[in-house]
């Protein structure tokens, strides 16, 4: 299975990209991402009329959702660092005859004049960002006086798996604390945008629960390196996904990943 964070971090160069498409498909009907998506809106209500940027767009789900609520006088702009993911958004989306665009940028560096939106967001983006002061330094410079930030990431310090075979799972969960490049920025997102000189409104925990196909596909890299260091064993890794598949099975299975909610304002 391909690596799924270097993945992200780099789509266009990945040697098979159509299963983070699917990856992208599945989470956008995951109860529980659609959940803190209902809880950034609760946080940061939309109005007509609003020019909103989604960094980090992906395949464009959440801006056609937005352009929705933003039309006919507003718009919606999705950047992606991936010519893929833009390409496949604007296949989709641009058709529709909503107020939406796509362009490819990277948030080190985002293609857009000064204090141009009214609302910046951006979700499990920031965990594979190069420059994190840079990057969050951009999205308050396109933000206008008054507009506000709502970001949300991950902390991978923090995994939470049911299982029958501990030590197992206590090394899993050591691994993908190290998987992507910025495994902390759940905790550290609050102190980034203090720096760029936004005020901090909300910091809200919210934990996601992945189903087994996407567990299947986050933590595929991080068990093989433990195959590679000895950890386990081949056919120990075998077997502890036998009881993970038996537990979805039976309606037992639970994993977890805590993120963080944070919504700040420019004033």
């Amino acid at each position: 299975m391909p690596d799924f964070h270097s993945g992200f971090q780099d789509v266009d160069a990945a040697e098979s990209n159509e299963f983070l498409f699917r990856f992208l498909d599945a989470a956008n009907e995951n109860p529980s991402i659609l959940a803190y998506r209902r809880r950034m809106d609760e946080l940061c209500p939309v109005e007509t009329g609003w020019h909103i940027l989604d960094v980090g767009c992906g395949l464009g789900h959440e801006v056609l959702r937005l352009a929705r609520q933003v039309a006919p006088e507003g718009d919606v702009v999705g950047v992606d660092t991936s010519e893929r993911f833009i390409l496949e958004a604007r296949h989709r989306f641009e058709t529709l005859g909503l107020p939406v665009s796509f362009e490819t940028g990277d948030v080190r560096s985002l293609p857009f004049a000064d204090q141009a939106f009214d609302l910046v967001r951006a979700e499990r983006v920031l965990l594979y960002v190069e420059d994190l002061e840079c990057s969050v330094g951009e999205i308050a410079r396109v933000l206008r006086p008054g507009g506000q930030a709502v970001l949300f990431d991950f902390d991978y310090n923090a995994f939470f798996i049911d299982s029958n075979h501990d030590r197992i799972t206590r090394r899993i969960e050591e691994l993908l604390s190290d998987d992507p490049r910025n495994p902390l920025i759940g905790r550290q997102i609050p102190a980034l945008l203090r720096h760029a000189w936004l005020t901090v409104e909300v910091v809200e925990p919210f934990t996601i629960e992945p189903s087994l196909i996407m567990v299947e596909q986050i933590y595929s890299a991080a068990i093989e390196r433990g195959i590679a260091d000895g950890s386990y064993s081949r056919d120990e890794i075998d077997e502890w996904w036998t009881d993970q598949r038996a537990l979805e099975a039976s309606g037992m299975f639970y994993h977890a990943n805590p993120g963080y909610i944070v919504v700040a304002r420019k004033t």
